[in-house]
């Protein structure tokens, strides 16, 4: 019996797949400073947050063992070092930002649900900085 039910319970365990985002950044304009990074699931939650050297006017993160689900990128180039997204009147940026889904920022920030993007599979995004 013991057998029959440890087999049992081996048949209905799943296996969670785990995937890679390949996340490509484009459209610097110098080399300048670092690029901060921050991966978010869909409750907002950070999965990753990094900053990355910029070689060449482009930076390429690759994230691994990622679950099946819904998730948001968010980076921005911090010209000048000072480990924050500077800002001017009315809190347009001043350094180059980007978002997934390549959404922009019109009267206001952008919605988080156009931001989401879904991984069922290993996936490639590209955001291009504004």
């Amino acid at each position: 019996m013991k057998k029959i039910l440890f087999l049992f319970f081996f048949a209905n365990v799943v296996v969670a797949q785990k995937f890679t985002l390949k996340v490509s950044v484009v459209g610097f304009e110098n080399n300048q400073g670092k690029l901060f990074f921050q991966l978010l699931d869909a409750k907002e939650k950070i999965i990753k947050q990094s900053s990355e050297v910029i070689d060449n006017k482009q930076v390429v993160i690759e994230t691994k063992d990622l679950l099946a689900g819904k998730y948001v990128v968010k980076v921005f180039q911090d010209e000048n070092n000072n480990k924050k997204l500077d800002t001017g009147m009315f809190g347009i940026p001043k350094e180059p930002w980007g978002l997934s889904n390549n959404i922009k920022a019109v009267l206001g920030p952008p919605k988080w649900d156009d931001m989401i993007f879904e991984i069922k599979a290993n996936k490639e995004i590209s955001i291009k900085l504004h």
